[in-house]
């Protein structure tokens, strides 16, 4: 005899959900299949073209079938055109990394890229869930599968950046479970973030605490930031980049949906206080330690705390205003927006890494780099770094004008100060490194220019400079921000 959840789940496949799960069995089909030829000896390029068919096979099909909402087992799994959005923002974020990659990953390539394959159909279910168990256990096998990554390879900085990485998850991890089991056994009696109606006030801001700290822990926000300091330091850099932007991008997707749909008033408020107070703390430590860095990749973590702050300011300004207010819908937006320019902001500063033949890269070691490497090479990484200061005509810039502007329509006017002069403080150690670039002399340390190592430089440059133009994306995206709700946009 059948179970109701087995039923349940063939009655849903029956009424058309399985086309929404093509992208999945794409990419799983492929990760599969590259694990088998790379066991039967087949070349790195070739494991590589296959990784990126997989991944832009993907964004059509991801984009195709998910056009008309749908929902799966009662509402754990929602098919909108927000969520899709995100999907292809993180997608993008693995397609990004694959080829910079190949250069390093020189011993078994199959399992790092079937593991980076493994690790997006985790980021897409996490994605389009909306049940707390669902999120948990979805991020917890991206987590896994980051954890391989992270220690791919023999050396020894990469191990003990590994290391770090898991041990922090792992404390994080408890964290959540326990927030969870309070937010179910004596809150919420629901994991579905979407109908929360009852709950026990105490239980659920024990919940609120525990869930507060894990997430923390996995968006390394101040305090719990100093794993993310070691691991993006330690790890090779095209990992560091996808840590850093798509890993965090989807921590930032899970957080918002816990946040601000599972919290409801009065809870709401709690979560208002709580962020408000971890924003600015985050923002402002993590440029004040920028600051005084010589290391070029803890600089850049240090600086993605900074940006940490400022993305998580969405959480306290719907909380405060509330999710059926008109600020919402721009709120949000600027959200999604930020999360889409940061992939290519965060994510080829850490690829600009590659440019030093170097472990332990110096903001020194990048002197004269405009007379060194290919002149369009400074050019775009300076651009990047100008963007992530939030300089006009940038990416960077667009993102915090609009989440700015939302934040003193939303009436929190001073917080918006206060995220201003944090951005104010950043200029200084990010004009630090393009003064090293153009106005001093000629670095003794060799560089690597070669293809592999700029380009993706300057294609990040390029996407962050158009990403600043581009004005008409941020209307749909108002549009379809109210698809967070679960509902059918």
């Amino acid at each position: 005899m059948s179970s109701p959840v087995s039923f349940s789940v063939v009655s849903s496949l029956s009424d058309g959900i399985l086309p929404h799960l093509y992208a999945l069995f794409i990419i799983g089909v492929f990760a599969f299949l590259i694990l088998g030829l790379g066991s039967a000896g087949v070349g790195r390029r070739v494991i590589v073209a296959l990784t990126l068919v997989a991944l832009f096979v993907s964004i059509p099909v991801t984009v195709i079938f998910n056009t008309d909402p749908a929902s799966f087992l009662s509402g754990t799994e929602v098919f909108n055109r927000f969520s899709t959005y995100f999907a292809i923002v993180l997608i993008i974020s693995a397609i990004f990394i694959s080829i910079p990659a190949m250069k390093r990953v020189r011993s078994k390539p199959e399992v790092f890229y079937a593991t980076l394959l493994f690790v997006v159909i985790g980021m897409l279910v996490a994605t389009f869930s909306y049940n707390l168990i669902t999120l948990f256990i979805s991020f917890e096998a991206v987590s896994v599968g980051t954890y391989i990554l992270a220690g791919y390879g023999k050396d020894r900085r990469n191990l003990e950046a590994s290391v770090k990485y898991f041990f922090t998850g792992t404390i994080a991890t408890g964290f959540i479970a326990f927030g969870a089991s309070f937010y179910y056994i004596g809150g919420a009696h629901t994991f579905d973030l979407t109908s929360v109606t009852v709950y026990s006030y105490p239980a659920m801001l024990i919940s609120l605490v525990f869930l507060t700290v894990g997430f923390g822990f996995k968006l390394a926000i101040f305090p719990m930031h100093q794993w993310a300091i070691d691991t993006y330091d330690g790890t090779e850099n095209s990992v560091s980049a996808f840590l850093s932007a798509g890993s965090k991008v989807l921590a930032y997707l899970i957080t918002l949906k816990v946040f601000l749909l599972g919290f409801a008033p009065p809870l709401s408020h709690d979560v208002y206080i709580f962020w408000t107070i971890l924003a600015i703390l985050t923002m402002t430590y993590g440029n004040l330690a920028a600051l005084g860095q010589n290391n070029l990749k803890r600089l850049l973590a240090y600086s993605s705390v900074a940006q940490a702050g400022y993305l998580i300011l969405v959480i306290p300004l719907i909380a405060y205003a509330g999710l059926n207010s008109s600020t919402f819908g721009f709120a949000m937006a600027a959200a999604m927006f930020y999360s889409l320019v940061y992939i290519f902001m965060k994510g080829g500063a850490f690829l600009s890494v590659n440019l030093v033949r170097k472990e332990n890269v110096q903001v020194s070691d990048l002197s004269g780099l405009a007379k060194k490497a290919p002149p369009a090479t400074a050019v775009s990484l300076a651009i990047i770094l100008l963007a992530l200061a939030g300089i006009p005509l940038t990416g960077g810039f667009q993102a915090k004008y609009y989440l700015f502007l939302s934040l003193i329509s939303g009436r929190l006017w001073w917080l918006a100060v206060i995220a201003i002069l944090n951005s104010a403080i950043s200029v200084f150690y990010y004009f630090r490194v393009i003064n090293y670039m153009f106005w001093r002399e000629p670095s003794s340390e060799g560089l690597d220019t070669s293809r592999m190592s700029y380009v993706p430089v300057i294609f990040s440059a390029f996407v962050t400079v158009a990403l600043g133009v581009f004005y008409s994306l941020f209307p749909y995206l108002i549009t379809v921000s109210h698809g967070f709700l679960g509902g059918g946009v």
